[in-house]
């Protein structure tokens, strides 16, 4: 078994859906979380100077989707063959994309609350509803059916973060279809583990 050590500020932010994805495997690794002011120390020691960074026996993978793609497939949660890790790549694709639209650095709460409305408008729920309708599709709780997948983990890391980002807090509400996929990755073992013992941290 490699080591393993994920390094990344203490947020949830990118990094979260690889620990839990290291939580549903029950793979223990180093989860190293450097403040801001540590960070301009610690800098040029990553491969592309930026984080989250996975070092594998020291080698390093950098950018949250690769390592997200590295870990499913170490951990057998990449679908069972090509076509279906094909499929989860692709569906993680369109997540990444709309969740890219949030502008999380907006400071000004009026302004913040009328970008966060037009983005889940144009680009977040209509993505959801689509992903609802696969589930539908494939006869399960789960993206590919019944058996968990690596994409289901990343579904919930960011519906949890969006959820907590929310003033509301009430996204689910819309979806309940992957309401219920939330709520059972929550009861998994592993994942319930990490969720009662994590860290404190923000979005």
């Amino acid at each position: 078994m490699p080591t393993y050590k994920l390094c990344y500020f203490n947020i949830r932010g990118y990094a979260e859906m690889c620990r839990l994805l290291f939580a549903e495997a029950g793979v223990e690794y180093e989860d190293i979380r450097y403040t801001r002011e540590e960070w301009p120390e610690h800098k040029p020691e990553m491969l592309f100077g930026q984080m989250p960074v996975l070092f594998v026996d020291g080698e390093q993978i950098a950018h949250s989707r690769a390592i997200v793609r590295y870990l499913a497939r170490e951990f057998k949660l990449d679908g069972g063959n090509s076509l279906n890790a094909a499929k989860c790549d692709m569906w993680g694709e369109v997540l990444y994309e709309a969740f890219s639209k949030i502008s999380f650095s907006e400071e000004d709460e009026a302004k913040k609350v009328q970008l966060m409305a037009s983005v889940f408008k144009e680009h977040i729920h209509p993505k959801l509803y689509k992903y609802e309708k696969i589930i539908k599709e494939n006869g399960g709780t789960y993206l590919l059916g019944e058996k968990i997948s690596g994409i289901d983990i990343v579904m919930f890391s960011t519906l949890d973060v969006l959820n907590d980002y929310l003033p509301d807090g009430k996204i689910l509400e819309q979806h309940p279809t992957l309401k219920i996929l939330v709520e059972e990755v929550k009861k998994r073992p592993g994942i319930a583990k990490w969720l009662k013992e994590r860290p404190a941290a923000e979005y």
